[in-house]
Parts: C-alpha cells; structure tokens; sequence
C-alpha cells in the first residue's frame, strides 16, 4: 500500500510535446537548471524512428505550474530579442498549428497505434511570425 502511494505521489505530467530533438533538449536543460524534476519520453524513439507525436517533456506534477511560467518567461524575453527578418522590428509571434500525422502513418499503422496507446496523432507545431508584416 506504501508503494501505491508513492507512485501515485511521484507522477509526471506531460508539459509540451517537441518534433524537434534541439528544441526538446533546450527545453529540457533549462528546466533542470531551475531545478525542476523532468525528462524527455520517446527521445530516442523519435530521434532514430522519426516517429509521429514528438518527444514528450514530462514533468514532476508538483512542479508543472512553474515549468510552464519559466518556459513562457523564456519564450517572452526570446521575441523580445528577436527582430522580424524581413521588417527589423521587434513583433513576432507564437502561432500555433495542429497537425496531424496519422494520415501519414497509413491506415493501418495509424489505427494500429491509436489502438495501442490511445493517444491522438495530432502535433502542435510552432511557427513565429510578424505581425507587422
């Protein structure tokens, strides 16, 4: 019964989901530098494979309120660093967009996994824009 308990206390959350391996681990390295109980799920599967649904950055449930400030903190002082490309100013944007890869998967595949591990095959995927542009 203890070891129930200590489970169920000691549970990730999924934080973010990355398709891209540097970005997953950037993420990953901040949050363990601020001391936050994390790590990445499917890393090597996605990595190797170039499976669909990203790496997963699982963090510690108590600690999942914070991670997100620090990953928004983060994301802010980067846009406010960053100029546009093409204008020079500084007003880029997240934009985010659903994909999804199971209808890459085939029918087969995609049924066959969603059977398996009954999640979704659809990604959030980043794209910054300028909303002066």
């Amino acid at each position: 019964m203890a070891f129930l308990f200590l489970v169920l206390c000691m549970s990730f959350v999924l934080l973010n989901r990355y398709t891209n391996y540097i970005e997953a681990n950037i993420a990953l390295t901040m949050l363990q530098d601020a001391g936050i109980n994390c790590h990445l799920e499917d890393e090597n599967t996605v990595t190797l494979v170039n499976m669909y649904g990203g790496m997963r950055l699982m963090v510690f449930h108590s600690q999942a309120e914070r991670a997100v400030e620090i990953i928004k903190d983060v994301e802010k002082e980067y846009l406010a660093t960053t100029a546009c490309p093409n204008c020079k100013k500084h007003t880029l944007e997240i934009k985010y967009v659903t994909k999804d890869y199971g209808a890459y998967l085939g029918r087969f595949l995609s049924f066959f996994s969603k059977l398996l591990t009954k999640e979704r095959t659809d990604v959030q995927l980043k794209h910054y824009y300028c909303s002066t542009c």
